[in-house]
C-alpha cells in the first residue's frame, strides 16, 4: 500500500530543446546576411533601403522563433503529458501534444536495442489507421533515444502509440519506479 502511495506521488518535469534543421539555419543565416548587404546598400543610397532591411530582419526574427520547438514531459504519478512548446517568445504556443497512461506502457527501451523488437513488429504489424507516433526528442545523432510503446487512452483508445522521448537519468529513474520490468535502456543519460 505504501508502495503505491510513494509511486503515485511521483512527479517530474523535464524541457527537451528540439535541434533546429539545417535548413533552417542556413535560411536564416542566409536572411541575416542581407540584412548586411541591405545595411551596406543603404548607406551609400536613400532611406527608402531602410523599409527592405528592416524587413528581412523581421523576416529572420520571426523565422527563427517559430523554427524553435521544445517538448516539456510532465510526469504526475502514472500520468505522462508532453507538451510542445512553440513560437516567439512574447507569444510562445503552448499544446498538449501526447497524454499517456503509464500503467498501459508495453515496453521502453533504446531506440535501436533487441529488447523493443517484438514491440516495433507489434506496431508494424498494427492497421495504419490504429498506430501513432511522437517524435519528442531532441532529433539530435548526438544525443541518445529511448521509445516507448503503450496502449493508447482517451482519444487513441485501440491505437498503439510510440513515443521517441529523449531520457535524463531521473527520467529513467521515475519510469523505472512507475513500470517495474517493462524500462530496459542502456542509454547513459544526459
Amino acid at each position: 500500500m505504501s508502495e503505491n502511495r510513494h509511486v503515485s506521488n511521483i512527479f517530474y518535469r523535464q524541457t527537451v530543446v528540439r535541434r533546429m534543421p539545417m535548413r533552417i539555419r542556413i535560411i536564416i543565416l542566409m536572411l541575416y546576411f542581407s540584412v548586411l548587404v541591405l545595411t551596406f546598400l543603404g548607406a551609400f543610397s536613400n532611406f527608402l533601403m531602410l523599409i527592405p532591411t528592416l524587413g528581412t530582419l523581421f523576416l529572420a526574427w520571426y523565422l527563427k522563433g517559430t523554427a524553435s520547438i521544445s517538448y516539456e514531459y510532465q510526469l504526475d504519478g502514472y500520468d505522462f503529458k508532453i507538451r510542445r512548446l512553440s513560437g516567439m517568445r512574447q507569444k510562445p504556443v503552448d499544446v498538449l501534444f501526447a497524454s499517456l497512461d503509464l500503467r498501459r506502457v508495453i515496453i521502453i527501451g533504446d531506440q535501436d536495442g533487441d529488447a523493443i523488437f517484438e514491440a516495433e513488429a507489434m506496431f508494424q504489424a498494427a492497421p495504419k489507421h490504429r498506430r501513432v507516433t511522437y517524435y519528442t526528442s531532441a532529433q539530435n545523432p548526438d544525443k541518445p533515444s529511448i521509445v516507448l510503446y503503450a496502449h493508447g487512452y482517451g482519444p487513441e483508445e485501440g491505437y498503439i502509440v510510440r513515443v521517441y522521448l529523449q531520457p535524463s537519468n531521473q527520467l529513467l529513474s521515475c519510469l523505472r519506479k512507475l513500470c517495474p520490468g517493462k524500462v530496459h535502456s542502456s542509454v547513459d543519460a544526459i
